[in-house]
């Protein structure tokens, strides 16, 4: 099983404790990535996270970053699934449309478990590299990077688990030590043209053929606030949609999952953070400093800031704060944990 990612924390946990943090009711659905059956039968094409923040090194650029891939190296291989499309799509005019799109589509390993890959994407772009490059030029400022990193994600899944035993001496980041694929790109933010209210919207997504596998923007919308978990039902279907049609699909789920126990939320509050949720899409406005919900920053604590959001502040955070080591130089996630 994949990173807990918040939603998903709050799922089995809340639903133990609910009588003493949210009231009674029954537990949320979740688990995490794998958030459908579909995606847990090849988590090499499970998208665990997405990140999109102003580049550290180069103010005028902007990074964008999925993990995929949980637990490399342990409970799944250390690669990329061949000729599945992993895929930035950035929404520049708020249409939940995609106006440019990378894609990244990888080989079989060679004997050293290398993979070649080609990258796709604006102005005709056709780029060809390997995942044993630290880092590769593209373009006019643009970078990109594949392979394994130190995943950036933190949770203390054990006090979780516990039912919500969160505490400043006993919590800890169940991930620390562990590893993910990660796709990291980074470009002049100039590239991304005018941006309607200065805001864009980023998801990232896996496909094989014509079948979608996989779709993220924000944090474990799937996880908890869609239903439906046997092969076949919501959560594959969430994955398989578009973000444009979210709010025609995927609203009155959203709202009656907030709405019912142990969430608990009431009408306004549930509608209200359905215009917020939806559509699923990481928005970011790249004049504004701020990190989550603009944008994610990799040190971004969206545990904390997510069981504030969805308990109504009953719970304000697990006491786990990052503890990766980034790079303050490009592809800035985290070496590789031995």
């Amino acid at each position: 099983m994949r990173k807990v990612e918040l939603f998903a924390a709050l799922a089995a946990g809340l639903g133990s404790v609910a009588a003493a943090v949210l009231g009674t009711g029954a537990a949320i659905r979740a688990a995490d990535h794998g958030d459908s059956p579909q995606v847990r039968t090849d988590t090499r094409a499970d998208v665990n996270d997405v990140y999109l923040f102003a580049s550290p090194a180069t103010p005028a650029n902007t990074v964008l970053a999925m993990t995929v891939c949980p637990v490399a190296g342990v409970t799944a291989p250390k690669l990329f699934a061949p000729k599945v499309k992993y895929q930035f799509s950035i929404d520049t005019d708020g249409d939940a449309e995609a106006n440019q799109v990378y894609t990244l589509v990888f080989g079989n390993p060679d004997a050293t478990g290398n993979q070649k890959f080609t990258l796709t994407g604006p102005n005709k772009l056709k780029f060809k590299g390997t995942t044993d490059d630290a880092a590769l030029t593209f373009g006019t400022g643009g970078k990109v990077f594949a392979g394994v990193r130190d995943d950036p994600f933190f949770f203390d899944l054990i006090g979780f688990k516990r039912g919500l035993a969160f505490s400043a001496q006993t919590s800890r980041n169940f991930f620390d030590g562990l590893n993910t694929m990660a796709i990291v790109i980074e470009v002049p933010t100039s590239s991304f043209g005018t941006l309607t209210n200065s805001t864009m919207g980023v998801g990232a997504r896996t496909q094989k053929g014509n079948q979608q596998l996989d779709r993220m923007g924000r944090p474990a919308i799937n996880t908890v606030l869609i239903g439906g978990g046997t092969p076949g039902g919501k959560k594959d279907l969430f994955n398989s949609s578009v973000p444009k049609d979210d709010v025609t699909k995927w609203r009155t789920e959203v709202v009656n999952n907030l709405k019912a126990a142990p969430l608990s939320r009431s009408d306004a509050d549930a509608n209200a953070l359905a215009s917020v949720l939806l559509p699923d899409l990481l928005t970011y406005d790249p004049t504004n400093a701020a990190g989550f919900l603009n944008g994610r920053k990799l040190t971004d604590d969206v545990i904390d800031a997510e069981l504030a959001l969805l308990s109504n502040n009953a719970v304000t955070t697990d006491f786990v704060a990052n503890d990766s080591v980034f790079l303050t130089v490009f592809p800035y996630l985290g070496t590789p944990n031995p």
